[in-house]
């Protein structure tokens, strides 16, 4: 949720010694900064760039950009320019470029967790196939970028997708487990309806696979569904499945439980059997069909559970070629098997790209 500083809130801190703004600085010389970006610059120098939201009266938003070895230099040489107090504490979305990626997280994340304006509660996003630079200049032409990442975020967590990961949780998975998994976004061209010809639309495009800091490759769609099914989310996300002899059947997720059992031989983690119960109902219908038959709601139960499927074979075999546990599955199978918790932490990272995996889904659609 986005923190909203009034002006009486911002005098009442100033006036208190509060930290939302660390110097006195008159409320109408002060633009607040509402999306970070940082993009490997030239050599081992980063690029950043702000931007800041709508602003009093007519203004547009303002966007900011500067080159330096580090991320504090770059804010500060930001912070210098005009006579306004460029402030980062309300900085809600920091976006990464998938080559700044690359080159790893630690710096950005370490900036964040030192840095007495910006907050580890601010989301990270990781830009597919450009920079994030990218995405920011084109906040200035009168396309509040602020606004559309936080309606992203919003959507995500009621009706599915890829879900948002704020830098603190980002940080702790780094940490506890050596990866994590960040949203991606791709700006890709507008198709027919969702605007002019020639005009760009921002969409999330599965997941950023991080480990040990550094951007290891993206989950295809397919994938992050899976991703989201290992991990028991994923309600409210609707799917469209193609009926047997209608057009289409829009199905909304109303329940996800995953449960995991091992196989061993002897004492060595094999395998995984992984039981997923994937529950559901029609949200729209098309055809001239005013409800769903039972056969047709048997045919679509039986498809829904082999995509299913699919998609956590896909998103277990993507991880497994990162050789990342992207979404702490160790925590989840130790659940099945606690008094062998010790021996699973022991070789989990030598015996996770190996492991063979057995997958049942039971997809339920509910009787209209």
């Amino acid at each position: 949720m986005r923190r909203i500083i009034t002006p009486f809130i911002m005098l009442s801190l100033l006036l208190t010694g509060g930290s939302a703004l660390p110097y006195a600085h008159q409320i109408d010389k002060t633009v607040l900064m509402e999306v970070l970006g940082v993009d490997a610059g030239v050599g081992e120098t980063v690029t950043v760039t702000a931007a800041s939201g709508a602003r009093p009266g007519d203004q547009e938003p303002l966007v900011l950009s500067a080159q330096a070895g580090t991320i504090s230099v770059a804010c500060a040489d930001m912070g210098e320019r005009g006579e306004d107090f460029v402030f980062f504490g309300d900085v809600e979305q920091v976006l990464v470029g998938e080559e700044e990626a690359q080159r790893g997280l630690e710096s950005l994340l370490g900036h964040m967790a030192h840095d007495p304006e910006l907050r580890l509660e601010a989301e990270l996003w990781v830009v597919r196939g450009a920079e994030a630079a990218d995405l920011l200049l084109e906040a200035g032409e009168g396309e509040s970028l602020p606004d559309r990442l936080s309606a992203m975020s919003r959507n995500a967590e009621l009706l599915g997708g890829p879900r948002p990961q704020m830098a603190r949780g980002a940080l702790t998975d780094l940490l506890e487990n050596g990866a994590t998994l960040l949203p991606a976004l791709e700006r890709r061209e507008a198709e027919d309806g969702q605007g002019a010809q020639g005009e760009y639309v921002l969409v999330t495009a599965g997941y950023a696979v991080i480990r040990d800091g550094v951007l290891q490759g993206f989950t295809d769609e397919t994938a992050a569904f899976g991703a989201d099914l290992l991990r028991s989310v994923g309600k409210g996300q609707i799917l469209e499945l193609s009926g047997p002899d209608r057009g289409y059947t829009a199905l909304k997720i109303t329940g996800v439980k995953t449960t995991f059992r091992t196989v061993f031989e002897g004492d060595t983690l094999t395998g995984l059997r992984v039981a997923c119960a994937l529950e559901t109902q029609a949200a729209e219908l098309s055809g001239a069909a005013a409800r769903l038959g039972e056969e047709d709601r048997l045919a679509l139960e039986g498809e829904l559970s082999r995509l299913a499927g699919e998609a956590i074979e896909d998103a277990m075999e993507q991880f497994q070629a990162f050789r990342a546990d992207a979404i702490h599955l160790l925590d989840r199978v130790a659940l099945a098997v606690p008094w062998k918790q010790a021996v699973l932490e022991e070789q989990w990272r030598e015996v996770f790209p190996n492991l063979t995996l057995e997958v049942k889904v039971d997809a339920t659609v509910a009787r209209s």
